[in-house]
């Protein structure tokens, strides 16, 4: 389920618990001029109710080192977890391996049992976006982003030294980079803007917003974005 009004600021799995009473889990994507900031909060129940979608496990990455590290949570997964997750696919799956996937450019999890029930809280600056699955559609952007975090991976390969200046970024810088990265592509090409002017209009203001912050976080991205796809030379901060 996804929500259009603001969620409470400073959730954590006690004050989460009961919006999810009826409910397997629960997304507030942020998406540009939105209410933010964005959550997905997540119920993982001892046995199924069968009158809505019913998670069993969330698969998140986290950074080991500089590296990416796949984590699970599920319901006997050591509670409670209080930890950063890194950037890229959220994926909640069911018993029946039927699955609703985010993308996300990282931010903080909270997770404990309460009851008997496990309330995952994950937490972000910057937009978790839908990515389709059972019970939802996609975020606008949300090809985009996978198609950005495949060029993150190549950058990974390729870039000695990325991978680490990378999963240093805060995630709102990561986000950063990809608004960088995508508004480059689009405005060098009529025919993409042409092709989603709802996208690129998202785009115009969250370039708008980013290069309003006053923490540098529009100059990081962008170098981000340069480092990514030095051939579509980023415009500077």
């Amino acid at each position: 389920m996804t929500v259009g009004e603001p969620l409470q600021r400073g959730l954590d799995p006690v004050t989460a618990r009961p919006l999810l009473a009826s409910l397997g889990f629960v997304a507030n994507s942020d998406l540009p001029n939105g209410p933010g900031p964005a959550y997905l909060l997540v119920a993982i129940r001892p046995d199924p109710t069968l009158h809505h979608y019913d998670p069993e496990r969330i698969d998140y990455w986290v950074t080991d080192g500089i590296h990416g590290a796949r984590r699970e949570i599920e319901h006997e997964t050591r509670m409670p977890i209080e930890t950063g997750f890194s950037w890229g696919l959220i994926r909640i799956v069911d018993r029946l391996d039927v699955s609703n996937e985010y993308l996300s450019f990282g931010g903080r999890l909270a997770a404990a049992l309460i009851d008997d029930t496990v309330i995952a809280v994950f937490t972000s600056d910057a937009p978790i976006l839908r990515r389709g699955g059972h019970s939802q559609g996609w975020d606008h952007g949300a090809a985009c982003a996978g198609a950005f975090f495949a060029r993150v991976l190549l950058a990974v390969d390729f870039d000695p030294g990325f991978e680490a200046q990378f999963s240093e970024a805060a995630p709102v810088e990561r986000y950063a980079a990809f608004v960088a990265d995508l508004v480059s592509r689009y405005r060098r090409s009529p025919i993409l803007r042409a092709g989603d002017p709802e996208l690129w209009n998202l785009l115009e203001a969250e370039e708008h917003r980013l290069r309003a912050e006053p923490s540098g976080t529009w100059a990081v991205g962008v170098e981000l974005a340069r480092r990514i796809s030095p051939e579509e030379a980023a415009p500077r901060g």
